[in-house]
C-alpha cells in the first residue's frame, strides 16, 4: 500500500539527507535548493534540475558516473578494501593467538569469533550513485502556485530517478524495478513533471469508487510517473530550459528497504515487456514497440 503520507502530502518539516556513506575525502558532493526569490542567477557551471508536481512531493535523484569517474571510484574501492584486508589480517592473526591459548581449556571457555575477511563480494562500499545524491523537496519549493514547483542546482552529468523517497523517515517508493536517466549539461534546466498515478486515481475517483491502495490502480499502472515538461518561470531565461530526455536505465537496489515499484512507460523512451525493461532508443527503426504491461 503506498503510504499515507504520500496521499495526503502532509509531510512534516524534515531537512533531507543524504545517507551517511563515506567518500574521499577530497570529494566535496554539494547540491543546492533554489529557493523561491524574486531573483535567480543561473550558474553557468552548474546544471538545474527543476521539477513540477501537482503535490508536494520528494523526489529523489542520484548522479551516474563517467567512464573516467567510475575507474577512478573503481581504484578507490580497491584502495580501501586493501586497507580493510590489512587491518583484517592483524586481527585474524590475534585471533589465532588466541584460539591456540585456548588449546586444552574447557569446552565451556567462550572462544573468541574469527573475524570475517573482507572480500570483493561482501566489501561494504556504496555505489557511486549511492553515494551522490539529490534529495528534493517536500518543502523548499522554488514556485507554489497551482501545486509544487522544485528547482535543485547540482553538478553537472548524468542523473537517474531513484523514487519519491524520504530517506529520514525510510517512506516512500523507490523505482528500482525500472526506471529512468537523464542529462543535466552545465547552464541549463532540466524540465521534468512528477506524477503520482495513485494519487490521481484517488482524487478522480467517485464517492465510494476509490482505491483503498496502489493494487487497485488499472493494470499496468504504477505509483510513479515521469514527464518532459518546460517552464514558463519569467525568473529563468526561456534559452536555458530544456525539457528531460529520459532514457532507460534499468533496475536498482531497494537501498532503503522502502515499498518497491516501478516507472510507468515513457513514449519514446522505455516500455516493458513483463519484467523487463525495453530501451526503445535501441530497438531497430520501424519496429514495433513492446505492449506496457
Amino acid at each position: 500500500m503506498m503510504p499515507r503520507w504520500m496521499i495526503a502530502g502532509a509531510l512534516t518539516a524534515l531537512t533531507l539527507a543524504s545517507p551517511g556513506w563515506a567518500k574521499d575525502d577530497e570529494e566535496k558532493w554539494e547540491t543546492r535548493v533554489v529557493a523561491d526569490k524574486p531573483l535567480f542567477v543561473l550558474n553557468p557551471d552548474k546544471a538545474y534540475i527543476l521539477v513540477q508536481a501537482d503535490a508536494m512531493v520528494v523526489p529523489y535523484f542520484m548522479r551516474l558516473p563517467n567512464t573516467a569517474e567510475a575507474a577512478a571510484y573503481a581504484q578507490k574501492r580497491a584502495e580501501a578494501l586493501a586497507k580493510e584486508h590489512v587491518k583484517w589480517e592483524k586481527k585474524h592473526a590475534s585471533w589465532v593467538k588466541s584460539i591456540e591459548a585456548l588449546r586444552g581449556s574447557s569446552s565451556s571457555v567462550e572462544r573468541p569469533r574469527e573475524p570475517l575477511e573482507p572480500t570483493e563480494a561482501n566489501f561494504g562500499w556504496p555505489r557511486y550513485e549511492m553515494a551522490h545524491p539529490v534529495a528534493i523537496g517536500p518543502q523548499n519549493r522554488f514556485n507554489k502556485q497551482n501545486g509544487s514547483v522544485y528547482l535543485h542546482e547540482v553538478p553537472p552529468g548524468d542523473y537517474v530517478f531513484y523514487g519519491n523517497v524520504n530517506p529520514i523517515a525510510a517512506g516512500g517508493a523507490c523505482a528500482c524495478l525500472g526506471t529512468a536517466s537523464f542529462a543535466a549539461p552545465a547552464g541549463k534546466v532540466v524540465a521534468m513533471r512528477m506524477r503520482l498515478p495513485f494519487l490521481e486515481a484517488l482524487q478522480a475517483a467517485p464517492k465510494g469508487q476509490k482505491p483503498k491502495d496502489s493494487l487497485d490502480l488499472p493494470a499496468g499502472s504504477t505509483t510513479l510517473r515521469l514527464e518532459s515538461a518546460s517552464s514558463s518561470d519569467p525568473r529563468i531565461p526561456s534559452d536555458a530550459v530544456i525539457p528531460a530526455e529520459f532514457r532507460a536505465a534499468g533496475q536498482l537496489p531497494n537501498a532503503f528497504g522502502i515499498e518497491v515499484d516501478r516507472l510507468m512507460p515513457i513514449d519514446g523512451a522505455f516500455a516493458y515487456d513483463l519484467d523487463s525493461q525495453i530501451d526503445l532508443r535501441k530497438s531497430p527503426p520501424g519496429s514495433p514497440e513492446p505492449a506496457a504491461k
